[in-house]
């Protein structure tokens, strides 16, 4: 009994490393899939022990080498990962730059965009695309004015047609009216002493966008890879609007100033030097026997010269009666006489040329009432727009008015008539996008006779012009396409090449 019990003892002690290695084996998740395989649940429960135990010379159990794997790969480096590719250096900016030149207040300005780098670039032509900022210096009224084309005559995107290939050394140069962009009440900001800030283009994105500029672009290389960065936009350097004239009206002035001044060749024009130009040798070199051969009668000349000169002096100073009646020669004006005065709103913004409108006001200027017919086809216009001159005339009289059109304005009082362009002036006088001016003018040539009345007829050209911008057009804004100039030199080196070139 005894040797069962110590043979006992003994089994159980060799048994129990391999139910310790089989516990462990059924609680890995390996071998749970295993278990739970078909295949194996067909096999009988005395198979899986021999299965459990490991034989000698056979490779680990799958469960294992994936417990092991991890800390084998712990020092490994990822294959997964890649290697950064080195950032390209940054290219430079566009070398476009853009002018305002503006020599007077009132226009016209100058556009121009200089290609000042090594390479051609490819530019937009167009001044709709120009933005200003004006402030004023009036310390009462200063704001800041904006002015831009509308959103209508502006291009919205790129203008293919507009696209100008600049070379190295070449520029584009536009005159332009400001007017187009400050129109309206924005006009009054275009005085002397304004600063004025120009940009050309599309904006830039906002300063916390990560993303690099998107087209359309103002000035981008024509080149692959391009030789520098594109530019949204081109900022152009600030002036300070002058006080002057535009130079062909300095110049009318000057003229005018000339012609003033008397000429050496007028015998009316007697200089103040010519007493000290006279030479004094006369006096000395005329004899003194001169005095005594003068004859007697210079007396009686020189007093027939002084009475002659005192009768024209009489003709010159008015009698009277000439003062009662004015000047000779001019009829006298009654000032109280009843008159008509005729203004035109100073703008007119206008979608399309059928939608084009003028407002006139014809108001009585004068002290007394007047009767007189108003009708829209007694008005002419002139119009001076991008296609030239065009004269809109007016309809003869045909003395058929009834008597309820005549009305009677009494002193101070005004008509107000809108007209509409389009079925007065012929039809392609605005058929380009663009500013125009019109100048009216009433021809009121119904007398009324035939109604036994005695109205007012007379030919009142309108006092001041009227700005009239059409957005959209059969014709385009531009009637030609753009092209490239050499790029203007300065003045500096151009006054300094003549002076080497005088003898």
């Amino acid at each position: 009994m005894r040797i069962r019990l110590v043979r006992i003892a003994r089994l159980l002690t060799s048994i129990a490393p391999t139910a310790a290695a089989v516990m462990g084996l059924a609680s890995s998740p390996a071998l749970a899939e295993e278990k739970s395989s078909p295949a194996q649940q067909t096999e009988g429960p005395g198979s899986a022990v021999p299965a459990a135990g490991p034989k000698a010379g056979a490779t680990p159990p799958p469960a294992a080498s994936k417990v092991a794997a991890p800390k084998a790969s712990v020092g490994a480096p990822k294959a997964s990962a890649k290697k950064k590719a080195p950032e390209a250096p940054p290219l430079p900016p566009a070398p476009a730059r853009l002018w305002l030149i503006a020599p007077s207040p009132h226009g016209p300005w100058t556009l121009r965009i200089d290609n000042e780098g090594a390479r051609p670039m490819r530019v937009p032509a167009d001044v709709r695309l120009l933005r200003l900022e004006v402030d004023t210096l009036n310390k009462r009224t200063k704001k800041t004015v904006r002015c831009a084309a509308p959103a209508g005559l502006k291009p919205s995107g790129f203008p293919e047609r507009r696209a100008l290939l600049l070379a190295p050394g070449q520029s584009y140069m536009e005159h332009f009216d400001p007017r187009l962009l400050c129109f309206g009440k924005d006009e009054a900001a275009l005085a002397g002493g304004s600063v004025v800030k120009a940009w050309y283009g599309w904006g830039p994105p906002p300063k916390w966008s990560k993303k690099p500029p998107a087209a359309p672009f103002a000035a981008e290389s024509t080149d692959h890879p391009p030789a520098f960065a594109p530019a949204p936009g081109l900022a152009g350097p600030t002036v300070v609007l002058s006080y002057g004239l535009p130079h062909e009206e300095a110049t009318e002035t000057e003229h005018a100033g000339d012609a003033k001044t008397p000429s050496p060749a007028d015998p009316t024009a007697q200089p103040q030097d010519d007493k000290a130009a006279q030479p004094q040798d006369d006096k000395a070199a005329q004899p003194q026997s001169d005095k005594a051969a003068q004859p007697t009668d210079d007396k009686a000349a020189q007093t027939s010269a002084d009475s002659s000169a005192g009768e024209a002096a009489e003709k010159r100073v008015p009698s009277d009666k000439d003062r009662g009646a004015g000047p000779r020669g001019k009829p006298i004006v009654d000032a109280n006489a009843p008159r008509l005065e005729l203004t035109s709103d100073p703008w007119s913004d206008a979608a399309s040329p059928r939608s084009i409108v003028v407002r006139v006001s014809a108001k009585n200027a004068g002290r007394r009432p007047m009767t007189v017919a108003l009708r829209s086809r007694m008005f002419e216009f002139h119009v001076a727009g991008p296609n030239g001159e065009t004269n809109c005339a007016a309809a003869p009289p045909t003395g058929a008015v009834p008597r309820d059109l005549f009305k009677t304005l009494k002193p101070g009082a005004s008509v107000d008539v809108s007209l509409l362009l389009r079925e007065i002036c012929p039809t392609d006088t605005f058929n380009r996008e663009g500013l125009y001016e019109v100048t009216a003018t009433l021809h009121a040539n119904e007398p009324g006779t035939e109604l036994a009345l005695d109205a007012y007829t007379a030919v009142v050209p309108a006092k001041n012009t009227t700005l009239l911008r059409v957005k959209s057009a059969p014709e385009p804004f531009y009637a030609a396409a753009p092209r490239a100039v050499p790029t203007p030199k300065p003045e500096d080196s151009q006054a300094s090449e003549h002076e080497d070139h005088d003898p």
